[in-house]
C-alpha cells in the first residue's frame, strides 16, 4: 500500500502569486496551471494557491494515475506571500519554504534574514 501523503522534499513547489477563489476544485485550479503558466502538471510538481483572504491554501499534485487537492485552513493569522519572480504568476519555493509556508510561518521574512546572514 503506497503513502498516504506524497508531498516530499524532492518535489518542485511553484506558489501561485496572486490569490484564488478557493470555491475552485480540480478542473479549475488545473485550468490555472495550462492557461496561466502554460504548463501540464507532472508528478514531481505541486501548485500550490492560497484563498483571497489568505487564510486558506491548496495544493494540486498529479500522483500516480490521478490528482490529488490538499487543503489547509488557518485558524488565525494569514499565509505570507513572497515577492514574485520575474513572470509574476508563480514562485518556486524549497521543500523548506513550503513547509514552513503550510504551517502559517513568516518564512518570506526568515529566508531574508537568512540570505542577509549569507551576504554579511
Amino acid at each position: 500500500m503506497g503513502r498516504v501523503c506524497n508531498l516530499t522534499p524532492d518535489l518542485r513547489y511553484y506558489l501561485c502569486m496572486y490569490l484564488v477563489d478557493m470555491r475552485k476544485q480540480f478542473n479549475g485550479l488545473q485550468g490555472i496551471v495550462t492557461q496561466e503558466f502554460g504548463r501540464y502538471i507532472t508528478s514531481n510538481e505541486a501548485f500550490v494557491y492560497v484563498g483571497k483572504r489568505g487564510t486558506i491554501l491548496k495544493i494540486l499534485h498529479r500522483e500516480g494515475n490521478g490528482m490529488t487537492l490538499y487543503v489547509r485552513k488557518l485558524t488565525s493569522g494569514r499565509f505570507k506571500m513572497p515577492s514574485p519572480e520575474s513572470d509574476g504568476c508563480t514562485c518556486i519555493l524549497t521543500s523548506q519554504e513550503f513547509s514552513l509556508l503550510i504551517l502559517g510561518e513568516d518564512w518570506v521574512r526568515k529566508a531574508e534574514r537568512n540570505q542577509d546572514k549569507k551576504d554579511a
